[in-house]
Order: structure tokens, then sequence, then C-alpha cells
């Protein structure tokens, strides 16, 4: 459990959200959240949810290894179509 402190910024009122708590959640800066009033607590969820531990091509593409992807190309070899493949 954490506790925080409601302060003013400019015409609002923020509370600090822990950061091992937006962790947890996959929660980031930015993001646009949905809040609910429940009697005396309130709770949040992000209008738009995005799934954690995603990558974008980019990341996915930086992890491949070009020299086990050209010795993986070497072993399959040039081989006879045995279907509709398209060489």
């Amino acid at each position: 459990m954490s506790i925080t402190k409601l302060r003013q910024q400019g015409g609002a009122v923020v509370m600090t959200i822990p950061s091992e708590i937006l962790a947890a959640k996959g929660w980031s800066v930015g993001m646009v959240m949905k809040i609910n009033s429940v009697g005396e607590a309130m709770n949040t969820i992000p209008l738009k949810h995005t799934p954690r531990g995603r990558k974008s091509v980019s990341e996915i593409l930086s992890d491949v290894d070009i020299a086990e992807i050209q010795k993986l190309n070497e072993q399959l070899g040039d081989h006879e179509t045995v279907g509709r493949e398209l060489i």
C-alpha cells in the first residue's frame, strides 16, 4: 500500500501515482484514464488497454541474429518445389 498526497497544480488537483504501481499495471505517462467515484473511493482504468510486453517491429528485428539466419538458410539449401511454392 502506498500513501500519497493531493496537491494543487494550476487549476487542477493532482495525485502522484508511485512508479512501482505504474510499472506493475503497465501504465505510462500520457495514457488517458477513466476515473469512477465509488463511495469514499475511486478507481481508474485505462481508456484504451495497451497490452504489457508488446514490442514494436523495430524492437523485434533488433533481436534477430543475422549470422544465425544465414546459417539456417545455408542448412535449408535449394530444394525442388513439392507444391505450389514460389521461389
